[in-house]
């Protein structure tokens, strides 16, 4: 009878240590930053977890001892663990984000994982996708897992969260992390010459709406110099070379037509060529000449409301494929009162 006893008390307290609460894992205990400078996406990661990679990747597992796991699931030399796996390639064909995530899928779906459904997301502004998988390796080696695709300038951002047995609760906040932290490499662009206009417009008017309003590339400066003798307004638009500038100014037209205005000032500049054009519905008159060596000039002349508005610009003339549309452009946009 003792014997009997003693066998049912074994086997209840083999029964009781088969149902006793598994200790839980440590907590994350804060985030690090992946500052390797020749990484190309910086993201913030578990702290304390273990570095590692190669290149175009980079790794950062729960402990160094779970390393091995993840290069071998059936391995019984290194314990379970989590790991955060980041990774890039630069691609040479047209796929489609969902092209590659496709493919992933399928691959993933022949190797006897359960798929979970794709979800949208967004990392670092660009558009991504993700979603979770699920398996077995054996009796005793589970997965869980999410991945996450990001295709930018023809490079195709992956990163995956993947986690043994109980690790993928627990620390699945990595993958999260990683989605709303992730700095993606930003593309280079061309340098810009300040000296040039931009072809960004602001737009000028004058403090008390009597003369003028007119849109110019905003790497230029406005400026109201004090008006001299019968000139009632001026306004210089001067960029960064001294040499390349718009200058209007504006006088009682005392009456005269614009022909009479014309034959009045043609004669202080040596036209090399002129035209007629409209400004703001205006008939106008101008004349092409050049000012000084490597410089080209326009004068305009306009009447209106018994005002003569006189508009000139000068530019660089090396650079007239950048100047010329510019300044007519800004010209164009001119409205006189």
């Amino acid at each position: 009878m003792k014997h009997k006893l003693l066998g049912i008390a074994l086997i209840v307290m083999v029964g009781l240590m088969g149902c006793a609460k598994k200790e839980p894992l440590p907590p994350i205990s804060g985030w690090e930053k992946n500052q390797d400078p020749y990484f190309k996406v910086r993201f913030d990661y578990p702290k304390g977890w273990f570095k590692g990679g190669e290149s175009g990747k980079i790794s950062f597992t729960s402990s160094e001892a779970a390393v091995g796991k993840f290069f071998d699931p059936t391995t019984k030399e290194s314990p379970d663990g989590a790991q955060i796996l980041v990774s890039y390639e630069k691609q040479d064909t047209l796929k489609t984000l969902e092209a590659f995530v496709d493919e992933d899928r399928t691959d993933l779906n022949a190797s006897g994982f359960n798929l979970k459904p794709i979800e949208p997301a967004t990392v670092d502004g660009t558009p991504a996708l993700k979603f979770s998988y699920s398996g077995r390796y054996n009796d005793k080696v589970t997965v869980e897992a999410t991945r996450v695709f990001i295709l930018k300038d023809s490079v195709l951002f992956k990163g995956v969260f993947w986690a043994f047995n109980d690790y993928y609760l627990p620390y699945r906040a990595a993958i999260d992390t990683f989605i709303s932290t992730a700095e993606l490499p930003r593309a280079r662009t061309a340098k810009v010459d300040e000296s040039l206009p931009s072809t960004i417009y602001d737009t000028y008017k004058d403090k008390n709406d009597e003369y003028l309003s007119i849109q110019y590339p905003n790497n230029f400066n406005p400026t109201t110099p004090a008006p001299k003798g019968k000139v009632q307004f001026m306004l210089m638009l001067q960029g960064y070379r001294n040499d390349s500038n718009i200058l209007i100014d504006v006088r009682p037209a005392e009456k005269l037509t614009l022909d009479k205005v014309v034959d009045q000032n043609a004669k202080s500049y040596k036209a090399t060529s002129s035209g007629e054009t409209t400004i703001d519905g205006q008939k106008a008159h101008f004349l092409n000449y050049s000012a000084s060596k490597s410089v080209a000039s326009r004068v305009y002349f306009v009447v209106k409301n018994d005002k003569f508005y006189r508009i000139i610009f000068n530019y660089f003339e090396p650079a007239k494929k950048d100047f010329l549309p510019a300044f007519e452009k800004s010209i164009a946009s001119l409205h006189i009162k």
